[in-house]
């Protein structure tokens, strides 16, 4: 059965299936949907949760020999498993988990976008058959203002329309720093205020705290030293590795659109294709002038092991990682790098 991520605690209510798929490219969305079935989980006195993250170098017949076996400490078990990109070898492990399903156990399955082609495939569809899968889109650019509305009215918070828009212009469609950013206004003006948009201004110009969008702006334009200074305080603050790593990955999967775009089509062509702001073009422009079908793949891969190291598997640390990042974002490769050693 396939649901909008706002039914979702309807339908957990009525009850708890066996299996639910979470599939989208929004973090905060994927993660709080999840959050709401794990909790659903804990009200039906499900207080064993087993975590799995997939890589391709993953062991699924841990999972499946865990998945036939009884537990010691509980008659039920959430299996929480994510898998950050699919491939032949999950899909068939999925295949077979779902041969083995149960009252005894639910699983839930945090999955990367799933297209169209997939969804047919027949592993998939057997798997929806058995359970729930929660499809998370993209919020338009035309109703981010809305959603950050009521999304605030949930923090005690009442924004005028034009207030909403300068958030969304400052996150930049980034729904983890929206929600951020609402969270520091909850702070500074405290529950049951009306925020309209001369106070959203005010608290950006009382804030000498750096944000992502500062980041993002220092790697494209190629400033280093900057963009170094801004990573470090960001870090220092306690910004989570998983929005820094989420804007790294924004960014580097952006200028890879543009670079296939533009095979075909003008850079600003391919700009308005991915709904680049007219303001940000020198933005990306700079940043083309950088990188190429080397240099980008690099960058991508790159990326994959440090999500493996915020995951607790191997992998550079996250702050060197980072910084490495800056450095070849910014067009100064590091002299060598965990890909450069042979396994």
């Amino acid at each position: 059965m396939k649901i909008r991520v706002d039914q979702l605690e309807q339908q957990l209510k009525k009850n708890l299936a066996p299996l639910y798929i979470i599939s989208g490219d929004e973090v905060l969305l994927c993660q709080e949907a999840a959050d709401t079935i794990r909790k659903a989980a804990q009200l039906h006195n499900i207080d064993e949760r087993l975590r799995f993250v997939a890589d391709s170098q993953f062991d699924w017949q841990d999972v499946i020999n865990e998945n036939q076996s009884l537990s010691l400490f509980s008659t039920r078990r959430l299996f929480d498993i994510q898998i950050d990109k699919m491939g032949e070898k999950h899909s068939k492990a999925l295949a077979q988990l779902g041969q083995s399903l149960s009252e005894d156990n639910i699983i839930l399955l945090t999955l990367p976008k799933i297209d169209a082609r997939t969804q047919k495939a027949k592993w998939f569809t057997q798997l929806e058959s058995q359970g729930v899968f929660v499809q998370i889109w993209p919020i338009d650019a035309n109703r981010l203002p809305a959603w950050v509305q009521q999304r605030a009215q949930t923090r005690g918070l009442s924004l005028t329309r034009d207030a909403a828009s300068i958030v969304c212009e400052r996150g930049e469609g980034n729904l983890l720093a929206l929600s951020q950013e609402l969270e520091k206004l909850a702070l500074l003006h405290g529950k049951d205020s009306q925020i309209d948009a001369e106070k959203v201004i005010e608290s950006v110009a009382d804030s000498s705290r750096y944000s992502i969008y500062d980041l993002s702006d220092r790697l494209l334009m190629g400033k280093a030293k900057d963009a170094m200074h801004c990573l470090n305080q960001l870090m220092g603050e306690g910004v989570e590795a998983s929005i820094i790593l989420w804007l790294f990955n924004r960014e580097v999967q952006t200028l890879n659109n543009l670079l296939r775009a533009m095979q075909s089509t003008s850079f600003r062509q391919a700009c308005q294709a991915e709904r680049i702001w007219d303001k940000r073009i020198p933005f990306y422009e700079s940043a083309m002038s950088r990188h190429n079908k080397v240099t980008l793949p690099y960058m991508q891969n790159y990326l994959a092991l440090i999500d493996k190291s915020i995951k607790g598997l191997e992998g550079p640390s996250s702050e060197t990682g980072f910084r490495n990042l800056v450095m070849m974002f910014c067009g100064y490769k590091p002299v060598v790098t965990e890909l450069d050693i042979p396994a």
